[in-house]
């Protein structure tokens, strides 16, 4: 389920200096030396105490991203939301369009996790037709609905496909109905297609975490909400209830009476961003705003450009010390540290969002990074994470199958000991680093050393000076 857990977070990240920002040793004062040189080494110390030692390292220019694929899926998706919220109802078209052959189709229904299913989700499906024939189907498990339909590559299919959905009360995870409304993610069946590998199975957390993988998609969503609420869903609102969605890997849904603020955000590009608090929620929507609006500007400044036209924020009042990001709707929960929360999700917007990758083998891709974006704005780590030997951290890059016995230590290796290894590398190269991350694996399913990749480039054995922290291709 994307989230942060909340803990109180006071101190700054120490870091030692990236060699590169070292400048050569200095003669003493009184020894000859050439006026040019040393005001030269004066402007230098000026500009690395300002955090500017373009001297020393200067990062390139970014090339553009790529749009999305062309050939990525697009949804129709209606849903139905019972008047008491118990339970939702709707129904998918998606075309589908693989870049290499395959004799089937692999849906993933995650309200059908262990911890879901614990707390009384359930997402049931109907039978699956295309061309108004019935798809041979199979479910090896409770996540994974398989269809039979042999495509080749570049050969499109258009699906139909029924569900219904158990919405279970006061849940931690990331389906949930609250005193007067309800909030979604992951809660429809959606294609785990990834085009580097094709489809991918892994099996679902055991933990507070998620496992999913889905490639950058379209969606139409319209929304048949009760009498009297409000429905915000992930996208640009076309109409009355109904919401395009542009390069995404998901959508999320959140139904209740809202308290609503907007403002225009430039980061760089207009942004309308919306903060929607549930009226049973003790927060202010213009604190969240301005928090949010801090995020989004800041972050697009160190990653790029951010690339949707929305930018949603809801606040409902079951999350507490948690947030649970999805594209362009983010969850946030009240908490002493909402600040932290807000900056943490909001940077998930360009590592998982934008960039995504497979939740299951390498969760640290997003967490660490987005944990690290946070830091960058000002937030921290726990001191006793900050001041933890580097020694502590040897299973960051840990899949989840192997977080599924080690749930403790999880938040600490993943997010603390993720920040802790790329500290390790330099601030200002590591930054550099992800600017270009973004941009050249923008819409993809990135893997580990799509990212180790960008790091050599600006950092002289990067790879190898993270394989101690447990991160590897």
């Amino acid at each position: 389920m994307r989230l942060l857990v909340g803990l109180p977070v006071s101190e700054k990240l120490g870091r030692r200096a990236d060699p590169a920002e070292v400048p050569a040793p200095e003669h003493e004062l009184g020894q000859t030396h050439a006026r040019s040189t040393d005001l030269a080494l004066l402007h230098r110390a000026i500009l690395r105490s300002l955090g500017h030692d373009s001297v020393v390292f200067a990062c390139p220019a970014v090339p553009p991203s790529p749009p999305p694929r062309a050939d990525r899926p697009r949804y129709e998706l209606n849903v139905r939301v019972a008047s008491d919220l118990k339970e939702v109802a709707g129904d998918l078209t998606v075309r589908f369009t693989p870049n290499r052959p395959t004799k089937r189709l692999v849906f993933r229904l995650w309200p059908n996790g262990p911890l879901q299913r614990g707390e009384g989700s359930q997402l049931d499906v109907g039978d699956a037709t295309a061309n108004g024939r019935t798809l041979p189907a199979s479910r090896p498990d409770p996540t994974t609905l398989v269809l039979q339909v042999p495509l080749r590559a570049g050969q499109s299919v258009e699906v139909h496909l029924p569900w219904r959905l158990r919405v279970p009360l006061d849940a931690r995870d990331r389906v949930s109905r609250f005193a007067g409304g309800i909030r979604l993610g992951s809660f429809f069946p959606v294609l785990a297609w990834d085009p580097r590998r094709g489809w991918i199975t892994d099996p679902p957390a055991r933990i507070l975490a998620e496992s999913s993988t889905t490639p950058a998609s379209d969606f139409d969503v319209r929304v048949d909400a009760p009498a009297g609420l409000e429905a915000l869903a992930s996208g640009t609102k076309v109409g009355a209830d109904h919401w395009h969605a542009h390069g995404v890997r998901d959508v999320a849904l959140a139904v209740a009476r809202f308290r609503v603020v907007t403002r225009i955000v430039h980061a760089p590009r207009p942004v309308l961003l919306r903060v929607a608090v549930a009226r049973t929620s003790n927060v202010q929507g213009s604190t969240v705003l301005r928090m949010a609006t801090r995020a989004l500007e800041r972050l697009s400044r160190l990653y790029g450009a951010y690339p949707w036209q929305t930018y949603t924020v809801v606040v409902p009042p079951d999350l507490h010390s948690v947030g649970i990001e999805y594209p362009t709707l983010t969850f946030i929960g009240a908490s002493p540290i909402l600040r932290v929360i807000v900056d943490h999700e909001t940077a998930h917007q360009w590592f998982y969002s934008l960039v995504g990758n497979d939740q299951a083998r390498d969760p640290w891709l997003d967490e660490a990074l987005a944990t690290w974006g946070q830091v960058q704005l000002g937030g921290g780590l726990p001191g006793s994470l900050a001041a933890a030997p580097a020694d502590q951290f040897q299973h960051v890059g840990a899949p989840m199958s192997y977080w599924n016995g080690h749930q403790i230590a999880y938040f600490r290796e993943v997010y603390g000991g993720g920040v802790v290894a790329l500290s390790s590398l330099g601030t200002r190269r590591v930054n550099c680093a992800l600017r270009h991350y973004a941009a050249q694996d923008a819409y993809r399913i990135a893997q580990p050393g799509d990212l180790l990749d960008a790091l050599n480039r600006f950092i002289p054995g990067a790879e190898r000076r993270l394989r101690r922290f447990g991160i590897r291709r």
